[in-house]
């Protein structure tokens, strides 16, 4: 993989004009014109319920020893071509568990054939979520729909009624701070794990 002379985020082909109208803290976030950045900010919630919260805090490293502090929180972004697939996002989060640095990795893409925004989570690339996107009041939310545990070659699709669904927003703060917030929600169980954080605009890396 080689990083990109002229940027072309999945966002701006997810989301086209419609991306116009975000706020521009997060416009800049997901266009990265810098084709790299680096966010800092704190860690507002971050919490899990019931079995299916424990589970899925692990599995997707959003544990925290201690929940009465902010945590610290860094998101690092870079625009990168994947071969055949296109140009893709790749995104490191890491925040502080009160013990240990935890970290996330994924690579996100556009797929032209879906019409959906696909995240492949993980260093191996274990989790594979349907992302659709659009834009509200100024923030961008992304619901996630069909996914599916890789494992080798083999590809497994995982029923909704397992995993449930992933909603994820974008916002600006009032002092132009970048807003971020994902959500695990079970049709049956309700929401069941998620986290809240804030960031300072990113710096080009």
């Amino acid at each position: 993989m080689t990083t990109l002379d002229t940027p072309a985020s999945p966002f701006v082909a997810a989301l086209g004009q419609a991306l116009d109208g975000a706020a521009p803290v997060v416009r800049r976030h997901l266009v990265l014109p810098e084709r790299r950045a680096c966010h800092r900010g704190s860690v507002r919630t971050l919490w899990s319920r019931g079995i299916a919260g424990w589970i899925a805090a692990r599995l997707l490293n959003l544990t925290c020893s201690d929940r009465s502090i902010e945590a610290r929180f860094e998101l690092r972004n870079e625009l990168i071509e994947a071969h055949d697939q296109g140009v893709a996002m790749l995104w490191h989060r890491t925040h502080d568990s009160g013990t240990r640095l935890v970290s996330g990795i994924g690579e996100l893409r556009w797929d032209p054939a879906r019409r959906v925004l696909i995240d492949s989570i993980g260093k191996r690339k274990w989790l594979e979520v349907e992302l659709v996107a659009t834009v509200e009041q100024q923030a961008v939310l992304m619901t996630s729909r069909r996914c599916w545990l890789r494992l080798g070659r083999l590809r497994i699709r995982l029923p909704r009624v397992l995993v449930g669904a992933a909603h994820t927003r974008e916002w600006e703060e009032l002092d132009g701070r970048l807003g971020l917030s994902l959500t695990l929600d079970h049709p049956l169980l309700g929401p069941y794990a998620g986290y809240e954080t804030v960031l300072s605009p990113g710096e080009a890396r």
